[in-house]
Formats: C-alpha cells, structure tokens, sequence
C-alpha cells in the first residue's frame, strides 16, 4: 500500500498534464504541483476550493453542466473552457472528467488547451476563407482555378460551367479539363507562356486566347496566374482566374468600325463640296456663254433659237448634275444606301461629251468612244462623275496637239476593265506616286486648276471599289486603267 501510494505521489508531484480530485460538492480534494505553471496557484492553495470558482465567467454555465453530467456517472474528455490565471488572465484548459460513485470522487486531468484553441481558431479561418473563396467563384464574372503544379491536377470554380457551360465536380481534375480546351492554334503558344514564367521564377503571367465553350465555339478570353513558390523557389501551386472577353472585342471592333465610318462620312461630305464647285462648273458655264451670246445676237432669230435650244440642253445637263449631285449627298451622309441599277456608260459618256461641248470646239478635241451600249450594275451619277473628271482633264492638260481621248472597254474574269488614254502632257508618276490621287495636289505649273479631279475620281471608284492605276510620262500622254468587280445580281455586257 505505501508502494502505490508513493507511485501516486510521483504522478502527483511530477505529470505535466494537471491531475486532481474534486469531491461531490465541486470542491478540490487534492492538485497535482502540475496546476502552478498552468494557473499560477499552488496546489495548497485550491484545497477545499470550488472548481467553478476558478472558471472564466462565459464559461461557468457550461461547466456547470459537465460537473452534473458527470455525477450522474458520464465520462466527459476534452472539454474545453478557460480558467482564471492567478495573474488575472484567462488560460484555455482541456477537461477530462471521470467520477467513481464508491468513492463520490471525481477523478479529473487537464492540460493547456491553446494548442487546442489555435488550431480550432486556424481550422475556423480556413473554413472561414474557403466559404469566401466559394462565394467569390460564384458572384465573379471570371473562371476561377487552382493548378496543383506537383499533383498536375487543377479545380475550376463554378464559373467554368456558368461561362463557358462546362460541367464540373467539386473535385481536383486533371489539367487537360484546361489545355484540351484552348484552340488548336493558340495552345502551344499558351502552354510556352505559362512553362516560361514558371521556370524563370517570375509570378505573374497573362496571356489573350480562344477557349471552347461547351457547345463547340470559342471564347476569346484574358487568363490571368500567379506562381506560389516554396521556400526554394520551386512552383508548386498556381492559381488564376479566366474572363471572357468577347463581347469586349466585339465592342472594340464595331467602335472602330464606327470610327471608321465617321471618317469616311466627314472625308465624303468634303468630296461633295468639291464635287459641287467642280461638276457645276461646266455645265454653268454653258449656259453664261449662250445667254451673252443671246444677248449680242438677239436680233437674230437663228442665234435665237440656236441658243433657246442649248440653252434647254445645258439647262437639262445642269439639272441632271444637281439631282445626281443630291443622291451623293444623301449617300454621303449615310441616309440611304449606294442605288446601283443598269447604267449605259456610252449614253453617260455621250452626256459629258454634251456638257463639255464648247471646251472639246474650242480645243479640236476628238472624244474616241465605241457606239454599242454597255451594260453595267453601277451608280449612275458616280460614273457620270468619273468621266466627267477624267475627260474635262485631258482636255484642259492637253500637249500643243489636239487633244485626242481614247476609252476601250473589255470584260474579264467578270471585272469590268476601262482604259481611259489621252496625248496630253502627261505627269511624272515616278516621281508623284504617292500625290496622284490625293486633294489639291497639281503637277504642273503652266496650266491653272485646284488639283481636285483625280481625287475626285479615285473617291468614287474606292466607293464601287474598284480600283485605278495610272500609267504616264511627262510630254506622253497618260492612260488610265480602271477595273469594277460584276454585281453577280446582273449579266454585264459589252455589246
């Protein structure tokens, strides 16, 4: 008996766990000398004290109700609740409690519970950081991910199914659910990216790319990643988030699209005002020529009537020009549509020719034009316009010689092919290609002119696009080639 009862006093005296005995009523029978460095008491000092007097206020109740569970023969282990230092401070104690009803003792052990307490305030916080790990993959508009880099096994947050609708678990998959989605031609580049940041120690990485989406098409998405490294800076760990971008490209392409065009409106809205000063002029100066001259010969009745009658004709040219002039204005400033329908272009050179009357007389000049109509799908004024242009040109930069202005027609591979050659006297394309067929740009100097008709020109054949080139030399003419691509909606033909 003394053998056992030493054995216990050495339990007693050295355990690092506290040991003690409380009676029925909650009162310390016997403390372990392990209770000084836990509470700050001696064990003499809580001999025939209440246990519930050394329990933290918040946690008395509780206790409380241990202690009777356990009188009534329940074992209770590792409850937790915290106990008054002696310095005023609270200590966090795991309980174990165990009464013998022979005995109507309690036989208890406790031990520090802040490592306890730690890891629940720890295993808290995780949990804690995970729900809002959870609720920021649902409210993001992103694909949130997390690429185990060891395990090469990635998790998708509930964005890959509500952006790019594919299904996915709550478990870590392999990372193929990623690279078998990129497209064929962007993952090399994507996948090089990534292994670049990767093996250069960096930790940021970005990069723009096409996704599938689960019904076969492609996202254009931004992927955005950090690298987490160990303490030897090996990458073990990336995770990121995937943002769909393709509404945003689309947004920026239509609002270059409509830069774009508001350029275009703003440089055709100046054209017709180039186009007004310019296409009026002749056929105005007609009519101001037949009015003198029917004031000088208005004693005459042949000079009368000759007049009367060009005077019509002029005044019938001046309005087709201003109704023509309206449809450009209207189809420059985006109101309607460019009208294409089945223009003669010799009937339309056969008009300018009218207008350009009294220039071709007083210059000898010989118009070369076949007599068979050609049929094509066009805008009307802007052809009108173009030979307008080209003709009153060659006229007026005529050589020493008669001006002579040939125009061949020929269709091929369905293009619409015009030659428009002159003897005039020609321009130095070598060395004003890049000027030919820009605003007020004159090539010579001996004859006057705003420099205005071959932009003119190359403006309303970008509109039909098609295209123009010139071929010249200065004192050997010029000729001018011009090709329109066929309106499949009509059968062109060169009669």
């Amino acid at each position: 008996m003394n053998s056992t009862s030493t054995e216990l006093d050495k339990i007693f005296a050295f355990s690092l766990d506290l040991i003690c005995v409380i009676d029925a009523d909650g009162c310390f029978v016997r403390v372990s000398d392990a209770v000084q460095p836990m509470l700050g008491y001696y064990p003499e000092e809580l001999i025939g004290k209440r246990f519930i007097d050394f329990v933290c206020t918040n946690d008395a109740g509780g206790s409380r109700d241990v202690l009777e569970r356990v009188l009534q023969g329940q074992t209770v282990v590792k409850y937790a609740n915290s106990c008054n230092h002696k310095n005023n401070t609270e200590v966090p104690i795991l309980w174990s409690f165990n009464f013998d009803k022979e005995d109507q003792l309690i036989y208890v052990t406790a031990r520090d519970g802040k490592d306890r307490m730690q890891a629940a305030k720890l295993r808290e916080s995780l949990e804690a950081s995970n729900r809002r790990y959870e609720y920021v993959t649902k409210a993001t508009a992103d694909a949130i991910w997390d690429w185990d880099l060891e395990k090469n096994t990635i998790f998708w947050g509930d964005g890959f199914k509500l952006i790019f609708g594919h299904p996915i678990g709550r478990e870590r998959t392999d990372v193929g659910t990623w690279t078998d989605f990129i497209h064929p031609d962007d993952a090399s580049e994507v996948v090089s990216s990534i292994l670049e940041v990767v093996d250069s120690g960096a930790t940021v990485w970005k990069k723009e790319y096409r996704f599938r989406r689960g019904d076969g098409s492609y996202a254009e998405v931004v992927d955005r990643g950090f690298v987490i490294r160990n303490d030897n800076g090996k990458a073990i760990r990336m995770v990121g988030a995937q943002h769909d971008i393709s509404q945003r490209n689309k947004t920026l392409v239509e609002l270059k699209q409509l830069a774009s065009d508001l350029y275009k409106r703003n440089r055709e809205l100046q054209q017709f005002g180039y186009i007004v000063s310019h296409n009026l002029r002749s056929p105005v100066a007609n009519i101001i020529g037949l009015v003198d001259m029917l004031e000088e010969e208005k004693q005459d009745p042949e000079s009368i009537d000759f007049c009367i009658e060009h005077l019509k004709v002029s005044m019938r040219s001046l309005d087709e020009v201003i109704t023509d002039l309206s449809e450009i204005l209207s189809i420059t400033d985006g109101s309607t549509e460019i009208h294409k329908e089945p223009v003669d272009i010799i009937e339309i050179i056969e008009k300018v020719k009218t207008v350009l009357s009294d220039q071709i007389a007083q210059t000898k000049a010989a118009v070369i034009v076949q007599k068979e109509p050609i049929i094509w799908l066009t805008h009307r004024a802007y052809i009108y316009s173009i030979f307008l242009n080209l003709i009153s040109n060659a006229i007026k930069y005529r050589s020493e010689s008669a001006p002579v202005i040939k125009i061949d027609f020929s269709i091929t591979d369905d293009n619409l092919l015009i030659t428009v050659t002159d003897n005039g006297i020609g321009i130095d394309t070598g060395r004003h290609a890049s000027e030919l067929f820009k605003p007020y740009r004159r090539f010579t100097a001996t004859k006057s002119g705003k420099g205005l008709g071959l932009f003119l020109v190359k403006s309303h054949i970008d509109v039909l696009h098609g295209n123009i080139r010139l071929e010249s030399l200065p004192g050997q003419g010029s000729t001018f080639k011009i090709a329109f691509p066929a309106d499949k909606s009509l059968s062109a033909s060169v009669a």
